[in-house]
């Protein structure tokens, strides 16, 4: 017996937690409302296959944040297992975007409310931060996530099919329904390959 290369472990580990395009939507939409954005925008390319980008107007990563933000079990969510108990946001766990790095090739653009322009960092599988520069976004955070399971063939595969490409559409476009129904006052927009599938407008609070 051997011991598995660490990066063949967190490749495979990684794969548990992101199956599929709707996980991958699932956990940045998460992440979006935990930074308490009121619009997100999901566009999809070839089913979320080749490009899967959430774009929000939440508050931003700090730049002192942003070498961490995406390594796995860093989280600004909670402390100890203490704060387990009253949990107020998504996710808690510091893993999503470590383990979509880890099966992807992620960029995240960010900007807070204090900084002037936005950075934009393009990230290795780790969740580490291989370069960065400045961009054009306004405030808030764009995931992009191309190349999804590209390292996983099998896993690549299961999607080989049109009818399992577009049921995950679907299920993509449940999930949002899904948001909108529970956060009404949010506005959410789906685009597949550049054609907009769903627009669900915030809906004005009395």
């Amino acid at each position: 017996m051997k011991q598995l290369p660490a990066d063949t472990v967190r490749l495979l580990s990684s794969s548990q937690v992101v199956t599929s395009v709707v996980s991958v939507v699932k956990e940045l939409m998460e992440n979006s409302l935990d930074a308490g954005a009121s619009s997100v925008d999901v566009k999809l390319e070839n089913f979320g296959l080749d490009r899967t980008e959430v774009r929000d107007n939440g508050c931003g990563i700090k730049a002192a944040d942003a070498p961490v933000m995406a390594v796995r079990h860093f989280t600004s969510k909670i402390s100890s297992h203490e704060d387990l108990e009253c949990l107020e946001t998504y996710g808690f766990r510091g893993e999503a975007l470590g383990s979509i790095c880890a099966v992807a090739e992620v960029t995240v653009t960010t900007k807070t409310e204090e900084e002037d322009v936005s950075t934009q960092y393009t990230l290795d599988s780790s969740g580490g931060i291989v370069s960065q520069r400045p961009s054009h976004l306004g405030g808030g955070t764009s995931v992009s996530v191309a190349k999804l399971f590209g390292k996983l063939p099998v896993r690549r595969q299961f999607f080989s099919s049109v009818r399992k490409r577009k049921e995950e559409v679907r299920k993509v476009q449940d999930l949002l329904m899904a948001f909108a129904i529970i956060k009404p006052e949010l506005r959410l927009t789906l685009a597949h390959n550049k054609v907009r599938t769903c627009c669900f407008k915030m809906i004005p609070k009395f």
